[in-house]
């Protein structure tokens, strides 16, 4: 096999040691469209690999190089970080190029898939077998979202918290939420007063002009906007107008003022976090492993300032994670 040049490892993680079997068997970030996961390359050694950690499968055939739909499928949704970091901690992925000859088109034959075709991904059994239903002609994170929740429920194992966490977030960032603002006397205890409205999703305290406003992103399946109005009202808070929303300093309040600021964190990490930390409601269960190992650190505090957790969330994980790798070297 042709050796490509060495790619940077992912920020600050070195592959998990159940994915590792050597270079000759595993795609270690080479291509766009394998986003940002490390893969198996060979079907007989990840079989082998599901069996022995009792994983299920993801198996991913793509078509590398790729068309847009494919480059986009991997920048977008196999580069979610807590996407992919589920797909690797739950999974054994695998890639098969759906676009080469030799033992990738012996794959691509065995499950009936057609060549050159936009992203498909098979969900399986540690032996090979199917676990649910494949997932193609979808290519948003939602969808590839509710098949893996799908398949580990399937394996009767538990779906970290995190990852059902996630749903809120691809809700709210992809235009299926809606949003409002919500004046009340403080904006700090308003975001934990709203978050606990089941239909909430995120929670960000600012400004329109003068008042004290948390903007809101909600789930319109689960209510709408009369109905938060009249919960608001209960609170005495009150709905207001719907622009001119500036962002707090300080959203959060109860994470600004502890360990968690220094995470990169997701805007629906944050509403739930900022909501357990007062009532003590074990924070840390909203974080996925690499975040629990990022807030286990003693050099958190100097490797990333406080203001992480409000920082754009891929960008600020790529740099606590570079700078994480760097330290340790």
């Amino acid at each position: 096999m042709r050796t490509q040049a060495r790619r940077p490892e992912r920020a600050g993680n070195f592959p998990p040691a159940h994915h590792i079997t050597g270079m000759s068997h595993t795609s270690f970030l080479e291509h766009r469209e394998l986003g940002e996961i490390v893969w198996q390359r060979d079907f007989d050694v990840a079989l082998s690999l599901a069996a022995k950690k009792d994983l299920p499968v993801l198996l991913l055939f793509q078509e590398i190089p790729g068309c847009s739909t494919c480059v986009n499928f991997g920048q977008d949704v196999l580069s979610n970080p807590l996407l992919a970091e589920a797909i690797e901690e739950t999974f054994i992925p695998l890639a098969i190029h759906n676009n080469k000859p030799g033992r990738d088109a012996e794959i691509l034959a065995r499950f009936r898939e057609p060549s050159w075709n936009n992203p498909v991904i098979h969900f399986l059994r540690p032996d090979g077998s199917p676990l649910i239903p494949k997932l193609a002609n979808r290519y948003d994170p939602l969808a590839v979202h509710s098949k893996i929740v799908a398949a580990l429920e399937a394996m009767g194992r538990e779906v970290p918290e995190y990852l059902r966490l996630l749903r809120d977030d691809l809700l709210a960032d992809y235009g299926l939420a809606r949003s409002a603002n919500i004046e009340t006397p403080c904006f700090w205890s308003g975001e934990t007063s709203l978050a606990q409205h089941p239909a909430v999703l995120t929670t960000e305290a600012g400004w329109i002009g003068d008042e004290e406003v948390v903007r809101i992103d909600y789930d319109p399946a689960k209510v709408d906007l009369a109905a938060l109005a009249d919960f608001a009202e209960t609170e005495g808070f009150e709905v207001g107008e719907p622009t001119g929303f500036r962002t707090d300093k300080a959203p959060q309040y109860y994470i600004s003022k502890s360990r968690f600021a220094h995470l990169p964190l997701s805007r629906a990490q944050r509403t739930r976090i900022n909501l357990a930390i007062p009532y003590r409601d074990r924070p840390e269960r909203f974080l996925s492993p690499r975040q629990a190992a990022w807030l286990a650190r003693p050099d958190l505090a100097t490797l990333a300032p406080a203001s992480t957790y409000r920082g754009d969330f891929r960008t600020e994980w790529k740099r606590l994670g570079a700078m994480g790798k760097a330290v340790a070297e």
